[in-house]
């Protein structure tokens, strides 16, 4: 039984292999000179300069459930810096956190005093409305798709792919290390770099969610690069 079952692991392991990397599309070159156009339209939907934000927050799980709320978003691009406040309609304050090196918590009450959901908010709004590096590591059309790729490597392994298809839509995929599929989110058509009317995030990690995100008011707290005073 053992002279059985030895040869099959390496087997297995190179099958769980492929089928993770199968996860990440491979990308197809372009003529180069589409780089600017492309890197371009990858910057789009991310903020460019310090925003005040608030959005109407509908929350809907698996099993139908649905929750409403407001947030409140300052956020600073160049920093990598935020605050924001989670409160509901009534104006109760849920949770509060800046983040900058470290996250401070200033308040959060229960169900929100999970570190599960710190983390997983805070990788929301990282993914949602800041650029996920300066230059891609590869950048491409996605054949099955369709869409314009530029592809991001992460510290942890894993990889961010923003992606613009026709009619202005853009989707951002985050992976794990293992090339899974952990995080989706849609942008909307956007006014302004950052300021999409409409932004969906799907979470499919341990507690998988929808968020939806509509823009209500937004303020900027900075001239944008390039403005002239």
């Amino acid at each position: 039984m053992k002279q059985t079952v030895r040869p099959l692991i390496p087997a297995l392991l190179t099958a769980l292999v492929l089928s993770a990397c199968a996860s990440l599309p491979p990308l197809k070159p372009l003529d180069p000179a589409l780089k600017t156009d492309v890197q371009e339209g990858c910057r789009r939907p991310f903020l460019s300069s310090k925003y005040r934000l608030v959005h109407a927050l509908e929350t809907l799980t698996p099993d139908g459930r649905k929750g409403t709320a407001i947030g409140i978003l300052m956020a600073d691009p160049r920093t990598r810096r935020f605050q924001t406040a989670l409160m509901t309609i009534e104006g109760f304050v849920l949770f509060a956190a800046e983040s900058g090196e470290t996250l401070i918590i200033s308040r959060a009450v229960p169900p929100f005093d999970s570190p599960a959901f710190a983390k997983s908010l805070v990788e929301d709004i990282r993914l949602a409305f800041f650029s996920p590096g300066k230059e891609p590591l590869a950048w491409g059309r996605d054949e099955k798709r369709g869409a314009l790729v530029c592809r991001f490597g992460r510290a942890d392994g894993g990889f961010v792919d923003v992606s613009t298809a026709d009619g202005g839509v853009t989707e951002i995929r985050l992976y794990g290390a293992g090339q899974d599929v952990r995080k989706k989110v849609k942008i909307s058509i956007r006014a302004k770099r950052g300021l999409a009317e409409t932004v969906e995030i799907r979470s499919q990690g341990w507690r998988p969610y929808t968020l939806r995100l509509r823009l209500i008011e937004s303020e900027a707290l900075e001239m944008e690069p390039g403005t002239a005073r």
